[in-house]
């Protein structure tokens, strides 16, 4: 299925942290920076909370959404670029198409990012053209190995913890969900995966599959790669798994990517349009413009 997305620039200036921020001229929530993962900067440099509006005048539990790239997560970040969750979240809420819920936005380690989000998994099991290619990127920014394993586990073992024991969340991982765009949708797909006894929820966003570097070489082995580690995910036991790309740009290359993945998981049960969702949008790559298929991702995911 393909959609004709038109290119959205968010212009607004919102303050971000501030006790709340404003939709029509009314609180629609606010936003937390926590405090307490500062000695983790080598793994993570922030880490900031949504909180919907009406969080502290109840005692309901809520969905989680954990964002990747958080720099860019809520309207009026990265000078008003940005995937302003919080802002489209709360337009589903009002609109009655999901239930209020708490995100929780990871910034990515800046120009280490894709030593954060290249799945160490996948470099090990990989050919070695594959592994040359991710070995050029590693040495490219001064580094001596990826960071995803450790990330993972400080996303398993650390943050999601204290999220849960600090703030009324629905602990199943039903309720709790990975997003992810660009480099940070091959890592969803991976914490999907690696984490599948933490995150039920999943969407990969205009992942780049295909691991491109600057020469935007095709590895023929890499789409039998992914087919083989989606299928590491079995069942579906009510999960669910987002995945698109566009057809223009660096997009255009992960077509066969994504019918393996998807192949690999309609082949353990996973129901298209029940499980799995597939797009195909008439549009460049996600992270080089704001995404408006970001409504259609929110709305599906968290339903």
């Amino acid at each position: 299925m393909t959609i004709v997305r038109r290119t959205f620039l968010v212009l607004t200036a919102a303050t971000i942290a501030s006790p709340a921020l404003a939709l029509g001229g009314r609180s629609h929530g606010r936003i937390e920076a926590l405090t307490e993962f500062s000695d983790a900067d080598s793994v993570v440099p922030r880490v900031r909370v949504f909180l919907p509006a009406g969080y502290d005048t109840n005692e309901q539990r809520y969905k989680t959404l954990y964002l990747l790239d958080g720099q860019y997560a809520f309207e009026g970040d990265s000078d008003g670029i940005s995937f302003e969750a919080d802002r489209r979240l709360t337009r589903l809420v009002d609109a009655g198409t999901i239930q209020p819920t708490i995100i929780v936005a990871i910034d990515n380690l800046g120009s280490d990012r894709f030593l954060q989000y290249m799945p160490e998994c996948i470099y090990e099991r990989a050919s070695p053209e594959v592994r040359s290619t991710v070995e050029r990127e590693i040495e490219r920014v001064g580094a001596t190995s990826l960071s995803s394993t450790t990330f993972i586990e400080f996303l398993k073992y650390q943050l999601k913890p204290y999220i849960d024991t600090n703030y009324r969340t629905s602990s199943n991982r039903l309720d709790t969900a990975i997003f992810g765009a660009s480099m940070a949708g091959v890592m969803s797909g991976a914490i999907f995966v690696e984490a599948q006894e933490t995150f039920g929820l999943g969407a990969s966003m205009s992942p780049n599959w295909a691991i491109y570097d600057e020469r935007f070489v095709d590895h023929p082995s890499l789409p039998e790669l992914w087919r083989d580690y989606f299928s590491l995910l079995g069942p579906p036991e009510g999960r669910r798994f987002w995945l698109d790309h566009g057809t223009q740009m660096m997009d255009a290359g992960m077509v066969p990517h994504q019918l393996a993945i998807a192949e690999a998981m309609t082949n353990l049960g996973w129901q298209r349009g029940c499980n799995i969702q597939t797009r195909v949008y008439d549009a460049g790559h996600a992270f080089a413009q704001t995404a408006v298929q970001m409504d259609e991702v929110l709305a599906w995911l968290l339903a």
